[in-house]
Formats: structure tokens, sequence, C-alpha cells
């Protein structure tokens, strides 16, 4: 998991983004989401929860956290552990789940994205 920290964080910086310290954004309920990592270039905010594995549980708590914070949140299984329930609601909420070679490039392929991709 540090690694795939490491390796967002740097390609973060590459893109021009900032590391937002603490990983926490309050949000329209007055609830505080804690994040592993977020991100920010002065408009949008860019969140990532790390889990071990991801099931449909994982992605619908997420879920909840970028509904109510509206900034765009993608899960991480760095073993690489994702059941197909996972996938499919992840694809209808239009978020991602990212494997660990997924973690370094995801910065760069969000700035050649169509607007709106990415949230």
């Amino acid at each position: 998991m540090e690694f795939e920290k490491l390796a967002l964080e740097v390609s973060a910086i590459k893109a021009g983004l900032s590391t937002v310290t603490p990983g926490t954004l309050k949000g329209a309920s007055g609830v505080v989401h804690k994040f592993d990592l977020l991100f920010t270039d002065g408009e949008r905010k860019y969140a990532f929860d790390f889990y071990g594995s991801v099931a449909d549980v994982e992605v619908v708590k997420s879920f909840a956290k970028r509904f109510d914070t509206g900034c765009y949140v993608s899960l991480i299984a760095p073993a690489g552990a994702v059941t197909e329930q996972a996938k499919g609601l992840a694809l209808f909420y239009n978020m991602r789940i990212l494997t660990p070679d997924a973690a370094a490039t995801y910065f760069a392929l969000e700035k050649a994205a169509p607007v709106g991709t990415f949230g």
C-alpha cells in the first residue's frame, strides 16, 4: 500500500496538484469524511480510499463519501482483489477501482481524458 501511495503522490505533484493534509473533507451533511489520500488543483478534489480487497460494500462506502463531499473518489486495491460485483457497481457509480500499476499513471491519464470523465 505504501508504494501505491507514493506513486500517486508523485503523479499528483507532476500534474501540478497539491496534497491536502489531513485528508479530510466536510460533506454537505456536516459529516467529516476521511480519505487515505486527497489532492486538489484548486478547483477539483481527488480522493483515494485504499482497501485490502474491494467488494460491493467498499464501493458503496466510497460512493457515500463522494456523494456527500462532491469530490471524485477512486478506490485502490493494492492486492488486486476486486469482485465482479464491485467492478459493476463502480462502473454504475462512475468510479474507478485502481490496481497497483494504475496508481502511477492515474493523473497523467486524467489530464488527457475528456472533461467530465474523472468527475
